[in-house]
């Protein structure tokens, strides 16, 4: 009788115990939902404001973050936080700087060009917040920004967005948007 009751639990604590506490990771959906900027096209020297929106169209996130990135920049201080509605201060990335890489935190590697991180923890399912920011670019030609959410935990590839095209520094898609720097207006 001992034996048979021993194998009945331990059967149980293998088979059914560890089904009962299996919880379904949440499924937040990161998504860029906006972009706008004030300029296509700005004088060397002169400022451009980029607004962008973020929503999680899924269920509450631990955190989703918005990057704004500027690979053409070689300083941090050439952008300015001018308004947002996140949870957290934004934060300032600057060149060298320890982020998290390829959707995980695991993985170290250097920002190669300045950014801007804006964060909510937490981040209910249909919120959304925004950002703008004013840069100055540094030098003529084409500006390029690069734009991505991420949201957490990473349950599903529907945390990321965008979810195909350019790939950045961190192995992480982004969006790509452009404004031409000139010496002179036409």
């Amino acid at each position: 009788m001992a034996a048979a009751s021993l194998a009945l639990y331990f059967s149980l604590s293998l088979y059914v115990f560890p089904q009962l506490y299996l919880i379904e990771p949440r499924r937040p959906e990161a998504v860029i939902t906006n972009v706008n900027l004030s300029a296509s096209e700005v004088e060397l020297g002169e400022t451009f404001t980029i607004s962008v929106a973020g929503t999680n169209r899924g269920e509450e996130a631990d955190m989703q973050i918005v990057s704004v990135g500027f690979p053409n920049l070689t300083r941090s201080d050439s952008i300015e936080v001018l308004r947002h509605n996140f949870a957290q201060t934004p934060l300032r990335i600057s060149i060298g700087t320890e982020v998290g890489s390829e959707y995980s935190g695991e993985r170290m590697v250097n920002a190669q060009y300045p950014s801007i991180e804006a964060s909510s923890r937490p981040w209910a399912g249909g919120g959304t917040y925004n950002i703008d920011l004013q840069v100055r670019p540094e030098t003529e030609g084409t500006f390029v920004i690069f734009v991505k959410s991420i949201a957490f935990p990473h349950s599903w590839n529907r945390a990321h967005w965008p979810q195909e095209g350019v790939s950045d520094y961190q192995k992480e898609f982004v969006d790509v948007y452009q404004v031409q720097v000139v010496t002179t207006k036409p």
